[in-house]
C-alpha cells in the first residue's frame, strides 16, 4: 500500500500524530474529523490549513495533507486503507457514519481496537452484510504523542512493537506485508481477539486511575498517574490484572505478549516496556500529566470497552476476573454509570451465545471469499 491514498479518521493526538508522519513521509493522506467536534480549536485549526506540524521524535516538519475534511464520503473517497485513530467511546458515532460510504477491497484498522474490530464488523453484518472488506486491530498505537498547540503534535514516545490481527486471521499476513513499509513494527497476533486482551490500557489504566481517585480530584488536574500513582502497592494490583488476562489468553489458546518480573516492577509498569523513548522512558511517561479528572478516558474508556468484554468471556469460558469485575464496579459507582449496561457486550460483538470454538472460528476462519479491487471497479 505504500504512496497510496490513505484516510486517518479521527482528529485527536494518535490520529493528527499519524496523519503528519505519514505526509511526511511521502503519502497523500486525508484526516477526517466527525462535525460534531469540528469546532474543537485542535482539529478546527487543521481542517482550515490543510496541515499538522511533527516535531519530536522520527521525521520532523510539516505535512501536508491532501484532505482536511468533515466529509466521510470525500475521506473515503478512492482510499484503500482507513485508520481509526480514535477513542472507543467514538467507535458507534464513527462506525455508523462511515459504514454507508465504505466499499469492497479497503482496509479498515482500528487502532488499539478495544474490540473495536469485531464491534465494526457486527455494525456492518447488520447493516450491510453483502459489504466485504479487510477489518483489522492493534493492541496499541505507534505512537505516544500529544497535541501541544493547534496544528502542532509532539512526538515522545514509540511503541517498539505493535500487534495486528486482522478480521479473520488469514489476512493478517498479507496486510502486514502491506504495511511493513510504513510500520516496521507490526507484529503478528494470532487473532483480533488477541490483539484486544493485549491492549496495556485496560491492564495500567484502571488500577492507577481507581486506587487514587481521592488524588485526582483533590489534585484539581495536577496529577500524574505513572509518576506518583503507580506505588509498590498498586504495581500489584496491575500485576494481578494482566495475570487475569493471561488467563483468559489461555482459555482461548492464544498468546498475548509477556513480560518480565522487573517490567511490572516500576512506577510505569509494563507502560515503560510497551512504549520507550531514545533516553529516559520512564521519566518521559512519568511527567505526562492525567488522569485529570474521575471522567477521564483512563476509566471512562479502558472500563466500559476494555475491562467489561475481557469480564464476559471470562464468564462464557468459566475463567474468574475478580480483579477486573471489581475495577467494573467500582469504576461504575465513582462516575455513577453501569458500565455492565453502557459497555461491550459479547452480544454487541457478535459474540453471545457462541462457543469457544465457534469464537476461534469467527475470528480466524474466512467466512465468504474475499472480494477485489479489480471486481468492484467498472
Amino acid at each position: 500500500m505504500l504512496n497510496r491514498p490513505i484516510a486517518v479518521l479521527g482528529g485527536g493526538n494518535g490520529a493528527q500524530c499519524m496523519a503528519a508522519d505519514l505526509s511526511l513521509h511521502g503519502h497523500d493522506v486525508k484526516i477526517y474529523e466527525h462535525p460534531q467536534f469540528a469546532e474543537n480549536p485542535n482539529i478546527s485549526r487543521v481542517l482550515c490549513t490543510g496541515e499538522i506540524t511533527l516535531r519530536g521524535l522520527k521525521k520532523e516538519g510539516t505535512g501536508r495533507l491532501c484532505e482536511a475534511t468533515t466529509d466521510i464520503q470525500v475521506a473515503l473517497s478512492d482510499v484503500d486503507l482507513v485508520n481509526v485513530v480514535i477513542p472507543a467511546l467514538g467507535h458507534e458515532l464513527f462506525f455508523a457514519t462511515m459504514i454507508p460510504h465504505l466499499r469492497a477491497g479497503q482496509t479498515v484498522i482500528v487502532w488499539a481496537g478495544d474490540f473495536g474490530s469485531l464491534r465494526l464488523a457486527k455494525q456492518i453484518k447488520d447493516a450491510r452484510p453483502e459489504l466485504n472488506i479487510t477489518i483489522a486491530e492493534t493492541h496499541t498505537i505507534p505512537y505516544g504523542t500529544r497535541i501541544s498547540e493547534p496544528g502542532v503534535v509532539d512526538l515522545l514516545l514509540t511503541s517498539p512493537r505493535v500487534g495486528i490481527a486482522a478480521l479473520p486471521a488469514t489476512r493478517t499476513a498479507q496486510l502486514i506485508s502491506d504495511l511493513e513499509e510504513m510500520y516496521p513494527e507490526l507484529t503478528p497476533m494470532q487473532n483480533v481477539i488477541a490483539a484486544a486482551v493485549a491492549n496495556p490500557n485496560p491492564i495500567c489504566h484502571p488500577p492507577g486511575s481507581i486506587l487514587n481517585t481521592g488524588r485526582i480530584q483533590y489534585s484539581g488536574g495536577d496529577f500524574r498517574m505513572y509518576g506518583e500513582g503507580i506505588t509498590e502497592a498498586v504495581a500489584r494490583v496491575i500485576r494481578g490484572v494482566f495475570e487475569e488476562t493471561s488467563a483468559l489468553a489461555d482459555a482461548l489458546d492464544i498468546e498475548v505478549f509477556q513480560y518480565e518480573d522487573r517490567d511490572f516492577r516500576t512506577n510505569t509498569s509494563i507502560m515503560g516496556v510497551s512504549f520507550e523513548a531514545p533516553f529516559d522512558t520512564h521519566g518521559i511517561i512519568g511527567r505526562i500529566v492525567g488522569p485529570k479528572t474521575i471522567h477521564d478516558r483512563y476509566i471512562t474508556e479502558d472500563l466500559p470497552f476494555g475491562l467489561v468484554p475481557m469480564s464476559q468471556l471470562g464468564d462464557r469460558l468459566g475463567v474468574p476476573t475478580p480483579l477486573i469485575d471489581s475495577f467494573v464496579n467500582l469504576g461504575s459507582q465513582i462516575c455513577g454509570e453501569n458500565y455492565w449496561e453502557t459497555g461491550r457486550t459479547l452480544e454487541t460483538l457478535g459474540l453471545d451465545g457462541l462457543t469457544k470454538e465457534e469464537i476461534i472460528a469467527l475470528v480466524e476462519q474466512e467466512q465468504h471469499a474475499p472480494a477485489t479491487l479489480e471486481e468492484e471497479r467498472p
